[in-house]
């Protein structure tokens, strides 16, 4: 007989999501809050049920798997699959977008998401689909997910908890900017990759009508800071120009420089949409900011020290420029056409 796995005990539903993706050599699994709780691959033991139900390509995801996002609850109903499950789906689910928000990981196959119980000894599937895996950016760092990462993930995802329920206008802006940024990072082809992070930094702006151009150049200062106008200004243009579809000024006839000048901005502005969002969900004070346009409004007819004062530090946007070097880089992982 089967000995059932020590992740999830009997009278217990649960939602995993499973990531192909490298971790730190010390990380060791964890028990967080709120019934959260990752497990590293070497102690996550596949109920031996699941090789019959899953079949192989599926069983063939869970074992391949290097780290495992685990939301559980205790339950006197574990053989029904009802709202209990989704509030885990939920949980779980808002974890792993908080993750996003904390680090560029990437990864090949897609994740999955498993939803169930443990019932009478037997751990049984109730759902199981593939979600959508964030791609790989080709300025690419390499980056490996620590504990770290994982509690601030995890802090992330309970803000965005809280905006479930009833639809709530204050925070309609900025959950539309999330999903923005959330959508971009598993989209494949870079040029979107880029249009659509720097929506989602303009979104956040608020620009007036007609003023968009120079307002995303003078209002990014208090992200970026006041010396990079040639920066966002340069950002902005080619976000207009894929918008209008005028891309054929940079993509008809292959250039290696123009290229890797996309590859550039498309890093850049992930680094400041994603830099932004996460200031922003981890300060109930810029929350209320930014959540609605009439909020944003406000906040951006405020004193410049008073913008200042309620942001704090700007960030370099040539961060993730720093340590990657694009002789790594070959032709073809630019878009030549051989």
């Amino acid at each position: 007989m089967a000995v059932a796995p020590a992740w999830i005990e009997d009278g217990e539903k649960f939602a995993l999501i499973g990531l192909s993706v490298p971790t730190e050599t010390a990380l060791s699994s964890r028990v967080i809050s709120g019934g959260l709780e990752f497990l590293t691959s070497g102690d996550f033991d596949m109920p031996g049920e699941w090789r019959e139900w899953l079949g192989t390509i599926r069983v063939e995801q869970v074992e391949e798997s290097k780290l495992y996002l685990l939301a559980k609850m205790r339950t006197d109903v574990p053989e029904v699959l009802d709202a209990e499950n989704q509030k885990l789906t939920r949980q779980v689910s808002d974890w792993f977008n908080g993750l996003m928000l904390t680090m560029r990981f990437w990864q090949q196959a897609d994740p999955f998401l498993v939803s169930g119980s443990r019932f009478q000894g037997k751990v049984d599937v109730r759902s199981f689909h593939g979600l959508k895996a964030p791609q790989r950016s080709i300025v690419d760092v390499a980056p490996t997910i620590a504990e770290e990462q994982l509690l601030t993930g995890a802090q992330i995802g309970a803000t965005f908890a809280a905006f479930d329920g009833p639809w709530r206008s204050e925070h309609w802006r900025l959950l539309r900017c999330v999903s923005i940024y959330q959508q971009a990072r598993r989209d494949q082809d870079f040029i979107n990759r880029l249009h659509q992070f720097t929506r989602c930094i303009e979104g956040l702006i608020a620009a007036g009508k007609g003023k968009t151009t120079s307002q995303f150049k003078s209002r990014t200062e208090l992200f970026v800071g006041p010396r990079h106008h040639g920066l966002m200004g340069e950002l902005y243009e080619a976000r207009s120009d894929f918008e209008h579809l005028h891309e054929n000024k940079y993509l008809e006839q292959f250039d290696r420089a123009t290229r890797i000048r996309l590859a550039e901005l498309e890093a850049v502005a992930e680094w400041v949409a994603r830099s932004c969002l996460f200031r922003i969900l981890g300060k109930p004070a810029l929350l209320a900011h930014f959540g609605s346009f009439p909020n944003l409004e406000r906040f951006w007819s405020m004193a410049a020290d008073e913008q200042r004062k309620a942001w704090g530090p700007c960030v370099d946007p040539y961060e993730p420029l720093h340590r990657f070097r694009f002789d790594w880089v070959s032709d073809d992982e630019l878009g030549a056409r051989r």
